[in-house]
Formats: structure tokens, sequence, C-alpha cells
């Protein structure tokens, strides 16, 4: 199920388990950000640092 946040209207977020991790997700056209999110963490700030400082990194399996 994906939702919007006021203040960012070109993206949509969906929340998603990862195993044991709660992940926040941003999409926008075929862009994908995710973030990991802590019990206690505000969706709205986390969604904000998400798509202001966008990091990345690379598992290998």
């Amino acid at each position: 199920m994906t939702f919007t946040l006021s203040g960012f209207d070109s993206w949509t977020f969906q929340i998603v388990f990862y195993g044991s991790l709660l992940v926040l997700e941003a999409l926008r056209d075929d862009q994908r950000l995710s973030t990991v999110l802590n019990p206690m963490d505000c969706t709205r700030t986390r969604a904000h640092d998400l798509i202001r400082h966008p990091s990345c990194s690379l598992i290998s399996r």
C-alpha cells in the first residue's frame, strides 16, 4: 500500500518489511529511494532526510 505526504507532491511512499527491518521507500517515476526506519522514527522527518540526502550502498551476496 502506498501513501503520500504533504510537501512531497511528486513522491509516493510505502513502508515494507525486509526480514526484521522496517523500510521506508520513496517512489517517483523510475526512482526508488529507501531507508531503514527505527521504531520511534517520525516518518515525515525520515522521508525529508531520505529525499534531501539520498545515499547508496551495495550489498554483495
